[in-house]
């Protein structure tokens, strides 16, 4: 035995200690002890015994030497030689040790290993389906071939996850078509209803996928009850700008009762009426239906989708009034129902709508008064309801909307003068009125709406002198517009000289609230005005004897002076 081994087995370890073959000393319960029973051709320990707490490796017997021996401390300590020759045989290397402790780990992660590809697996028939899907849709590459497992290695828009069966398999639970990375669509791309077989399918999205008019398909849902009770799980289906994407909104949609998102938009050739069954789809967050060719009414049941936040049904053709159940929508954030063909009045139960921050009615048939509660609409920031033949004056209530950043009214037929009140609306930052029959001065307070960037008021009746001083009117410059008010007028000439906004100036520079062009006569002449300065210079007066004879001697004078 060498000198070494010889300190190691003459070494007297402390309590709970045994020593190591790097000489340290190691816990017990860090150290695999081999039995008694160890063969001596051999240095590997029997299968019975083997432990893996550590890669430290000592030899032993059942009783220590050194604890449990009869003879003296002193005599111990040298032990016979057939004794080293068995502690030389029964130590073993340290790497040996080290491979034989790390044997569990390596099972452990083979096993982990086999478990991962178990549950990568797909159902045969999902993945049949989801391939035939592809094939309809897309040409990007040949999926059966170049993708053989899915989900095992997903492309981009397609998302799995594991089911909480047994069977652990992963499945199909978004797809997404037609905006890259994801997959693009073919030009004879054709709408593939099996998609909604795929029975795990969470989100489904094709947006600009359908756009070769030559190819055009058509928008179809499987039969209620037949496989599309698999895809009961949809909860977001956006079929999004696809002009060449036509049919009627299919009645089967009211079969996806998980739905919470629903846009089919921009689908110009989409037409018809829009399925009463919608009221069945109580797990609506969002329904957006803009920019089809829908028509008929819009049905009441949409009053049953309590959790609807965004309702946006513009630009159809949609008819007949508004339906008062819209009203019982207390969750709605956004209501868009402009450029469609709806007439009647506005609903009363709108008022009810306090989440609103967004309303457009633009571009109906609606006439008549605002509601009587409409101050109470608080969160309101956008209202647009231009081109309508409301035909009354503007409610002064609006100006009770703190939140308001957008008051477009623009081409409805309003009559009388400009609210007061609208100069407390501190947040609004665009106010268009043009194109109405609005008369009086343009109320002094607007000019101390610090926002404003944009402001329209041609085209009515307004009179006076322009209430804003030239910092107004030059941190809008553009976007400031006066003009077709013939009696309105400027006193800061300044103003003139860089452009105008589309008055004239004031007589005598700002002391009076005469224009400097005299309004328009119903031929389109310019009528005569008290004591006003044309452009030329020379001076227009009423039809009096004294007015008459000013004039002409100022008219010799001039006519001398050309000569």
């Amino acid at each position: 035995m060498r000198t070494s081994d010889l300190r190691l087995w003459n070494y007297r370890p402390e309590r709970n200690v045994r020593p190591c073959l790097d000489g340290t000393l190691c816990p017990c319960s860090a150290c695999t002890v081999l039995p008694r029973a160890l063969s001596r051709s051999s240095s590997r320990p029997s299968s019975r015994s083997r432990e893996s707490r550590a890669p430290c490796f000592i030899a032993a017997s059942a009783k220590a030497p050194w604890r449990d021996s009869p003879q003296s401390p002193q005599k111990a300590q040298t032990p016979e030689p057939h004794a080293r020759a068995s502690a030389n045989t029964m130590v073993l290397p340290a790497s040996i040790a080290l491979l034989l402790s790390l044997l569990p780990v390596a099972a452990d992660a083979a096993a982990a290993a086999a478990a991962a590809a178990a549950a990568a697996a797909m159902d045969p028939t999902e993945r049949e389906t989801l391939f035939r899907v592809m094939e309809a849709v897309s040409s990007d590459r040949d999926w059966r071939v170049e993708s053989p497992d899915p989900c095992g290695a997903p492309w981009p828009g397609l998302e799995c996850k594991p089911a909480a069966d047994a069977a652990a398999r992963m499945h199909v639970t978004r797809l997404d078509f037609g905006v890259e990375p994801n997959p693009t669509c073919k030009d004879t791309a054709s709408f593939p209803p099996e998609v909604f077989s795929l029975p795990h399918l969470q989100s489904l999205f094709f947006v600009d996928c359908f756009t070769n008019p030559a190819a055009a398909t058509t928008l179809t849902l499987p039969a209620p009850g037949a496989n599309l009770s698999a895809a009961s799980g949809l909860q977001q289906l956006s079929i999004r700008a696809n002009p060449a994407l036509s049919g009627t909104m299919p009645p089967a949609l009211a079969s996806l009762r998980a739905l919470q998102v629903l846009t089919i938009s921009q689908n110009g050739l989409v037409r018809g009426e829009i399925p009463q069954g919608i009221g069945d789809l109580t797990s609506l967050v969002r329904l957006d239906l803009s920019y089809n060719s829908l028509s008929g009414p819009v049905p009441s049941q949409i009053g049953q989708l309590k959790s609807l936040v965004g309702l946006d049904l513009s630009y159809n053709s949609l008819s007949g009034a508004i339906p008062s159940r819209i009203g019982e929508l207390r969750q709605l954030q956004k209501l868009d129902l402009s450029s469609n063909n709806l007439t009647g009045g506005i609903p009363d139960a709108v008022a009810n709508l306090t989440s609103l921050t967004f309303l457009a009615l633009s571009n109906n048939g609606l006439t008549g008064h605002f509601p009587p509660g409409i101050s109470g609409l608080r969160n309101l920031q956008y209202l647009i309801m231009d081109n309508n033949p409301m035909g009354v004056p503007l409610p002064s209530e609006l100006g009770s909307l703190a939140r308001l950043q957008e008051l477009r009214l623009a081409g409805s037929g309003y009559s009388g003068p400009i609210p007061e009140a609208f100069g407390q609306l501190a947040s609004l930052t665009t106010l268009s009125l043009q194109d109405n029959n609005l008369t009086g001065p343009i109320p002094a307070a607007l000019s101390r709406l610090g926002r404003m960037y944009h402001l329209n008021l041609s085209n009515n009746a307004l009179g006076g002198a322009v209430p804003f001083d030239g910092a107004f009117l030059r941190r809008l410059g553009g976007n400031l517009d006066l003009s077709g008010n013939s009696g309105l007028c400027l006193d800061d000439r300044s103003v003139l000289r860089d452009g105008g906004v589309g008055v004239g100036a004031c007589r005598g520079g700002g002391d009076g609230d005469t224009p400097s062009s005299s309004p328009r006569t119903s031929s389109g002449s310019r009528a005569p005005g008290r004591g006003v300065l044309t452009t030329t210079g020379s001076l227009l007066c009423l039809p009096s004897p004294a007015c008459v004879a000013v004039c002409c001697l100022f008219a010799l004078m001039n006519e001398h002076a050309l000569y």
